[in-house]
């Protein structure tokens, strides 16, 4: 009788039963260390060269707003701009030290004005200028973002171990903890996405579950750090249609607006409703009549074939702006039935539509920042770690992200700039006309100059025009094939049972 060889890995002859398993839960408990370890090890390497990363203004931002809560109270945020501060600022082979010359009101919601303001207090003890844009700086206002790295590579893992428990977790773990989109947010950057995307990847998480009312606290603290929590609306939209009964889902959503007023009300008992204004009114209704803030998406597209970014030009008598909007709806919508027809039974349908919908809410309308790619590539890894046909999307889109959070390092000239020089060029020459022919004799003619800012822009947009339009198809080409893996896919039958074991 021939013998069998040795399972690899398998306990030794005559040892108990749970040895094998307590060997595999060793192992295990090494790679949750050793990776964590790894994704620590590369963000705190980042910190001291992220103060030369090209765009500084966000983190000079933060840095006032917290010096102002720990100076003058973190009440006092939505009162007034902050006092101005010096920064530092790369200028490619010396430093240089100067001020902003923004002054902008705090436009984060309270919860993220008490992260800023405990940063602050950090940095007030460990910096005596407390100059702007230091590695000192970086680490106290990072710390947050790293943290949430975390926090998101770990739910995305509970996520797909929902489904596929073992090494597909640990490998969603890896993958989300070192998608070159997060680090080079948090820690490049120095901006939030990351905090935002903490509590929603396990927001999701707890709606997979049926876990109503943790799933309320989890969007109710998301509210209260970041206005693109708007963003995952439709998520709730579909867990609340799809929910058996559907009461229990709606419970959860006096319970998010407890949190959020809970959160808010120190502030809203010393300035009322400024807190909603600054966050959420001047930022979604407001801000930046732009039709794309370096988002490669399908406005990018038009600005590359017409030159303005201008939100506000008419097509057929409407503008930009309510096109896109009325784009996004209608794709939404139509997304929103074929869910709610495919996927009523499967609760991987939730991961499926957070995809689709931040996809979408990134692509298809104006006004969009760059950084809010983000959002979208831990949901969609978790999506190609469940079915490997979102593979190819996700390989594109992490191009696509990664050139989007390092354009202030490649990109020569941003593509609305020429439009807004021949603008001011119009302008100044309609100005002159409307005056005496003796003022306008006193006036400096500006045509060479303003020649000479065309040619420069043209020249600087001539060496990354062809990126641009790569990254732009790329995008364009990622989110399509994104569409065509999800509209592919087959639900399971409803009543099919799933592993609910965690590796």
């Amino acid at each position: 009788m021939t013998k069998r060889p040795k399972r690899r890995g398998a306990p030794p002859p005559g040892a108990p039963p749970s040895s094998g398993r307590a060997v595999d839960r060793g192992r295990s408990v090494r790679f949750w260390v050793w990776a964590t370890a790894a994704g620590l090890l590369l963000r705190v390497l980042l910190i001291p060269i992220s103060p030369m990363f090209p765009f500084v203004w966000d983190h000079d931002d933060f840095v006032r707003w917290g010096i102002q809560a720990t100076d003058e109270g973190v009440l006092t945020l939505y009162d007034h701009p902050p006092p101005r501060w010096n920064v530092r600022v790369w200028r490619g082979d010396r430093w240089t030290v100067g001020q902003s010359r923004f002054e902008p009101v705090c436009n984060y919601p309270p919860m993220s004005a008490y992260l800023l303001y405990a940063s602050g207090l950090v940095f007030k003890v460990v910096s005596d200028d407390r100059l702007v844009n230091t590695v000192t700086s970086r680490a106290a206002f990072t710390a947050w973002g790293i943290v949430a790295d975390l926090l998101v590579a770990w739910g995305c893992a509970a996520l797909v171990a929902r489904y596929k428990p073992g090494w597909p977790a640990r490998a969603a773990y890896v993958l989300v903890l070192f998608a070159p989109p997060l680090w080079l947010d948090s820690v490049m950057w120095g901006q939030m996405e990351s905090v935002l995307l903490a509590p929603a990847v396990w927001m999701v998480w707890a709606l997979i579950q049926r876990r109503w009312l943790l799933a309320g606290v989890l969007y109710g603290l998301m509210v209260a750090l970041k206005p693109q929590a708007v963003l995952f609306i439709p998520v709730w939209g579909l867990a609340i249609v799809t929910a058996r009964p559907f009461w229990r889902a709606l419970v959860a959503l006096p319970v998010a607006v407890g949190v959020v007023l809970a959160l808010a009300a120190p502030f809203m008992l010393h300035g009322g409703g400024s807190w909603w204004h600054e966050s959420y009114v001047k930022n979604l209704l407001e801000a930046y009549p732009k039709t794309t803030l370096n988002a490669f998406n399908l406005w990018y597209l038009d600005v590359l074939i017409h030159g303005s970014n201008d939100a506000m030009v008419p097509w057929l008598g409407i503008d930009k702006d309510a096109w896109s909007k009325g784009l996004l709806v209608l794709a939404l919508g139509a997304a929103f039935l074929w869910m709610i027809r495919r996927w009523p039974g499967d609760q991987r349908g939730l991961i499926l539509w957070s995809t689709l919908t931040l996809l979408a809410f990134v692509m298809l309308p104006t006004r969009v920042h760059e950084r809010y790619i983000v959002l979208v590539v831990p949901f969609l890894i978790v999506a190609a770690m469940l079915w490997r046909r979102f593979w190819p999307a996700v390989l594109m889109l992490l191009v696509v992200a990664t050139a989007q959070l390092t354009w202030p390092s490649w990109l020569q000239a941003e593509t609305g700039q020429l439009a807004a020089l021949e603008r001011q060029a119009q302008l100044y020459e309609q100005t002159i006309a409307t005056l005496p022919q003796q003022q306008r004799a006193d006036l400096p003619d500006l045509k060479e100059q303003f020649e000479a800012g065309r040619h420069q822009i043209l020249q600087a947009r001539a060496k990354t025009v062809g990126y641009e339009w790569l990254v732009t198809i790329l995008a364009l080409v990622g989110t399509v094939a994104t569409a065509a893996a999800a509209v592919s896919l087959k639900p399971r039958p409803t009543g099919t049972t799933v592993p609910r074991t965690v590796s």
